[in-house]
């Protein structure tokens, strides 16, 4: 989808303390091959923080960098992956009383998997192009993977999954970025491989790679050509409804994974070179569910790395599967907020 007058006017993140790496293999928490193989040196992890606290701290800041009056907020939507701390629990209402106050904006949690943050921009873009009266969005992130029934450490391999949240304000008026072009590509012919157990009447340890080693050895063969096809589909779309050449981009933000994943599915397919990603942020801090790409573009331009005509790529990948590709213009710097995680 294409979009003439898209704004990103704020930005923010949460991000708890993170663990080190070294420490959680001699701990016995992380295998030493795994560590070996991602590269990641650090996985943010929160302690009594709750998920939709986070989120509300993040929502709270891009709102007010934003300088949009949150009375103008007419939707507020909340990507996330995991448990957020009750069930039956209406997550989304809760941040959009405590971050925007009690106004009548739409408020809904919707999911998505790992591309959920930038994949959910389309649809508040969407709301807002419904009415002319309709002019701001928010769209929130938020997750805690914790004990007992998930292990950040053992759940996937080739990452590490962390805490945090990330908040995005979008405006049909002004922005300090735009937002030039959305491509979502999506096959579910591929859900079985995160179905690996029978359904419950309640929630059970959650294990992924369960899978009988030849049977998942096969469907990931399967999987990764479909991967590639689906990634570049959408990446392709956004790109030419941007009308934006790969070699313009002046960076990419993945969804925070290891590095030999990140060499197998982006830099190999893209011809990307490293310093042009969020790498030395994302291993930093693990993969935060939805909110790696919204959260990688803060720190982006907190650290004064993107500069007025600069476009950069947001790319999600959500199991199911879902692939989506945001094309990023950058109009003004923002103030400098420096990060010991990016550095």
């Amino acid at each position: 989808m294409k979009f003439d007058q898209l704004f990103i006017a704020g930005l923010d993140t949460y991000l708890p303390a993170p663990v080190s790496v070294k420490q959680a293999v001699a701990d016995g928490r992380y295998d030493a091959s795994e560590a070996a193989m991602t590269e990641l040196e650090s996985v943010l992890v929160a302690g009594d923080e709750t998920a939709p606290d986070m989120a509300v701290r993040a929502a709270r800041g891009a709102v007010a960098r934003s300088g949009i009056d949150p009375a103008s907020i007419s939707l507020l939507l909340h990507a996330s992956v995991y448990f957020q701390g009750l069930d039956l629990f209406p997550t989304a209402s809760y941040i959009q009383n405590a971050a925007l106050g009690n106004h009548s904006a739409l408020a809904l949690e919707v999911k998505g998997a790992s591309s959920g943050g930038v994949t959910y921009i389309e649809l508040a873009a969407a709301h807002l192009a419904a009415s002319p009266d309709r002019t701001a969005a928010l769209v929130t992130t938020a997750d805690k993977f914790c004990e007992p029934l998930l292990d950040r450490w053992r759940c996937h391999s080739g990452l590490v999954m962390a805490d945090g949240a990330s908040a995005m304000v979008l405006s049909r008026q002004r922005g300090f970025a735009r937002i030039l072009s959305v491509g979502i590509v999506s096959d579910p012919s591929f859900e079985s491989l995160y179905r690996n157990e029978p359904f419950q009447r309640a929630p059970i340890p959650i294990v992924l790679q369960r899978h009988n080693a030849n049977d998942q050895a096969a469907a990931e063969n399967e999987e990764r050509g479909q991967f590639r096809k689906g990634l570049r589909a959408a990446v392709d779309l956004a790109l030419q409804e941007s009308h934006t050449e790969l070699g313009r981009v002046a960076y990419f933000v993945f969804s925070h994974i290891g590095r030999a994943l990140l060499e197998k599915e982006y830099y190999r397919e893209f011809k990307i070179r490293e310093a042009a990603t969020t790498w030395r942020f994302g291993r930093r801090t693990g993969h935060m569910g939805a909110g790696d790409q919204i959260a990688g573009l803060s720190l982006l331009m907190d650290h004064g790395a993107l500069n007025p005509g600069d476009r950069c790529l947001l790319i999600g990948v959500g199991a199911g599967f879902t692939w989506t590709c945001a094309v990023v213009e950058i109009q003004d710097r923002l103030p400098l907020r420096p990060s010991p995680l990016f550095t």
